[in-house]
């Protein structure tokens, strides 16, 4: 919590004045400079949990640096520790310290970037807003209101307790009732005025990024769009980690987890209605998609079991609570629905793919990759429809990456090597603080063509153009993007977490191929979904073999096909029914099981370039 600037830190706590903005975070003395930022709510990467590994967490102390920790040594250079940097895992409060953040500026770019005027082609949502006429009782009509309510909304309609209560509350504070929220006969809300505008939420749940869009539903009109990191980060990068921190926290693990979830959505949420200039009680409805774990973490559902053989989550159909049974700030009797998953690690951000993109009603041999920590994809072919998930890691987030950030302002998202000139095109052009993942693939596709990287993975020797850019031996040699201003370096031990996350993707796509004895060029399509393909490059992916050989004309980036997929579940009840059909109608390779899998794997790992 944020300290009032006028008092000092009480007994056993301190101060963290942040640096240039002034702000103070008073934490207990003994705790982690990172987990006292995280407590005073400024967003800090660190994929790792805490634990060193990753390097994200960096911080730099103004003044006084604290000595080195063997991790910081591992993950910063010999300027940067002179410069003041260290990792916010590795040091404790001990007194008031002046830090300086590196915090994130600017919004998630493709996800937040999102169409501003989209709407979906059938507005049918479950949730609506009727007009109705109802007085407070009078000498002449004694009549219970709860009666009359359902003679003006209709007989068969039902009115729970939160709705009269909410009506008993007006009618006898003199108003009268002039609309119904409801749905499926049901009353939601009732309000005084005529025609109240009513809002629907739409929910990506990613396992590194959260996406959200907020709509008019009579009109279906999106009114804004907000991302964020997900605040589950400070807990590990991966589901895998997740559910271990389950495992050794138990009940309080999970509310851990669930509590940063709820936290990261409710942040986005007053962020949206904000920028709508809407009332947060005027959300009625919220559709939400995500990998298997992370929509068990958001309802409170022990995920335990996802994570080991058989691999049986909880549940995988859709589910429905109410938003006061998991903390959203909306109104308390909104209607929370998610969608279903195919199996324990494809899931309803798949199958929102798969919606918004068509993939089986389109017909013909196409192939789709959701690509983020998990790689998920699905091929449908004569009628089938199989799907399959790789272990790809965060790379492609840009996690796990030495300056990797998420597709924030200042993110290298673009790479272009011109002769003995590199550019990087940045998200909003800002000056360069990062790589993220599109950005990441882009500078190891362009990398290996002029030959600074060679089919192994290692930076070439130093001769011939551009060598001048590389510096630093082992895991820390990298190779220097970027010009004036902050360096931002393609690390040796960055090209390799790329190598496992394609060969990851690769063997599963050439594992769908193989179970449906299909070529990849009679395939009629490839669709990339994930916030970050829109700027990937199709011929880089070819080139660098994260996808098979085929005519780069049929590759399309599909862009946030999740969010859009649960956008049309929230705007059109037919889009439910349409979800739970593709779940069930899906076939899951189970790639553990196959053999050839590793084998694929290894083989992919490999950076020739295909001609």
């Amino acid at each position: 919590m944020a300290a009032d600037e006028n008092e000092g830190p009480g007994r056993g706590e301190d101060l963290i004045i942040l640096v240039p903005s002034g702000r103070t975070i008073r934490a207990a003395i003994g705790v982690t400079i990172r987990e006292a930022l995280q407590q005073g709510g400024v967003p800090l990467a660190g994929s790792c949990g805490g634990e060193g590994r990753c390097g994200e967490c960096r911080v730099r102390f103004v003044d006084r640096p604290p000595a080195p920790t063997g991790a910081d040594l591992s993950a910063l250079d010999s300027a940067e520790i002179e410069g003041g940097w260290r990792l916010a895992c590795m040091h404790v409060l001990r007194g008031t310290v002046a830090i300086e953040v590196r915090e994130a500026a600017g919004e998630l770019d493709q996800k937040a970037k999102a169409n501003a005027g989209a709407v979906a082609s059938s507005i049918s949502p479950e949730v609506s807003s009727r007009e109705v006429c109802l007085d407070p009782a009078s000498a002449g009509d004694p009549t219970a209101m709860a009666v009359r309510l359902r003679g003006a909304a209709g007989d068969k309609i039902t009115v729970p307790l939160i709705a009269l209560q909410r009506a008993a509350s007006l009618i006898q504070s003199g108003s009268s009732i002039r609309s119904v929220i409801e749905r499926q006969g049901e009353i939601l809300d009732v309000h005084p005025c005529g025609a109240y505008e009513i809002h629907g939420l739409a929910v990506d749940v990613g396992t590194t990024t959260l996406g959200a869009r907020l709509f008019h539903l009579p009109s279906g009109r999106q009114l804004a769009v907000a991302a964020s990191r997900n605040p589950q980060c400070r807990f590990g990068a991966d589901v895998i980690s997740r559910i271990a921190h389950v495992r050794r926290g138990g009940s309080e693990g999970l509310s851990q987890l669930q509590e940063a979830a709820r936290e990261g959505i409710n942040a986005l949420l007053e962020q949206l209605t904000s920028r709508a200039h809407v009332p947060g009680d005027s959300v009625y409805a919220v559709s939400v998609v995500g990998n298997p774990t992370m929509l068990h973490i958001l309802l409170g559902v022990d995920p335990r079991g996802i994570d080991v053989s058989p691999y049986a989550p909880a549940f995988s159909e859709g589910v429905e609570c109410r938003a006061r049974e998991i903390g959203l700030a909306i109104h308390p009797h909104a209607v929370v629905r998610t969608l279903p998953a195919i199996s324990a690690y494809v899931g309803a951000d798949v199958v929102a793919g798969i919606l918004a993109t068509d993939l089986v009603g389109s017909g013909g041999r196409r192939l789709f990759l959701d690509v983020g920590t998990n790689g998920e994809i699905v091929l449908t072919v004569e009628g089938r429809l199989i799907a399959c998930s790789t272990a790809a890691g965060p790379a492609f987030e840009g996690a796990s990456i030495a300056q990797g950030m998420p597709a924030l302002e200042g993110a290298i998202e673009a790479v272009r090597v011109e002769g003995n000139r590199v550019r990087c095109a940045t998200v909003r052009d800002a000056a360069p603080r990062g790589i993220c993942g599109s950005g990441l693939v882009s500078a190891v596709a362009e990398l290996r063509r002029a030959g600074i990287i060679e089919p192994s993975g290692r930076f070439a020797a130093r001769t011939g153009p551009l060598s001048d850019r590389l510096d630093g031996e082992g895991k820390r040699r990298r190779f220097r993007l970027t010009d004036g201003g902050e360096s931002v370096y393609l690390y040796q031990s960055d090209v390799h977490e790329f190598q496992l996350a394609k060969a990851a993707i690769r063997a599963g796509i050439e594992s769908l191929l193989r179970e449906a004895d299909l070529a990849a060029g009679a395939l009629d399509g490839v669709l990339i979904g994930g916030a970050f393909s829109a700027r990937l490059d199709a011929e880089h992916l070819v080139a660098i073999g994260l996808l098979p050989p085929v005519d780069v004309s049929r590759v399309r980036m599909a862009g946030d096909a999740a969010g859009r997929g649960a956008m049309l579940v929230l705007l059109d009840r037919k889009s439910a029914a349409d979800a739970r059909r593709i779940a069930d109608r899906a076939e899951y390779v189970e790639l553990s099981a196959d053999k050839r899998f590793s084998d694929l794997f290894i083989e992919y790992l490999s950076l020739s370039l295909c001609a």
